[in-house]
């Protein structure tokens, strides 16, 4: 019988969404918002989940925990203007329940489906560091990190943030049919073509 995993989501949302021109997180997306999206997509499938405000944070957490109660462990990134998704990551982790690998998405990617989710959950056996989902040749989000790379992520002094955290560990690459891995939305443009169903 295989072994029952706990798993855990880290959804960073402290950014100025200075690109996109409009608050990023609150924007309409389907029949919620993209970061309403992003976090639906994801709950099912962890034992707890944190999400990282910052910008408009009273705002936000009012707004998440209208549509998903004590579902989610909300914390603040006080000094979001000034640092990076590293800094909204480990706080996130601070805040993290116990889980035996967790899922990093960001809140601007909402399009993940169910598929992706259930083939890095059957992927992860407790060996690899990271597994990614990969469509067409190309990795994407949410990769799923394995708590033993907590302790480093929380450490780590170094320049490249978590690219150059998770670089170099044993990573596993599964791939997926879903582009809603790469489809990030950054900008006026990618916001226009993801609700107008472009891919």
């Amino acid at each position: 019988m295989k072994k029952r995993f706990r798993f855990g989501a880290v959804i960073p949302a402290a950014g100025l969404s200075s690109r996109m021109g409009a608050f990023k997180p609150l924007l309409p997306y389907g029949n919620s918002t993209v970061i309403g999206s992003a976090i639906g997509s994801v709950l099912p499938y962890v034992d707890t989940a944190a999400v990282i405000t910052g910008c408009r944070a009273d705002e936000l957490s009012e707004a998440l925990s209208r549509g998903f109660g004590n579902r989610l462990t909300i914390v603040n990134n006080l000094d979001y203007a000034s640092t990076d998704m590293l800094t909204s990551v480990r706080i996130g982790l601070r805040a993290l329940g116990e889980c035996d690998a967790f899922f990093l998405l960001p809140a601007d990617i909402p399009a993940v489906t169910a598929k992706v989710y259930e083939a890095l959950i059957s992927a992860f056996d407790g060996e690899a560091d990271v597994i990614y989902p990969v469509y067409d040749g190309r990795r994407g989000h949410p990769p799923l990190i394995h708590s033993r790379l907590i302790p480093d992520i929380l450490a780590y002094e170094g320049d490249g943030g978590l690219r150059a955290i998770l670089s170099g560990r044993d990573i596993k690459d599964i791939g997926v049919n879903d582009r809603g891995i790469l489809r990030d939305l950054d900008t006026p443009q990618d916001y226009q073509n993801e609700i107008s169903g472009k891919k």
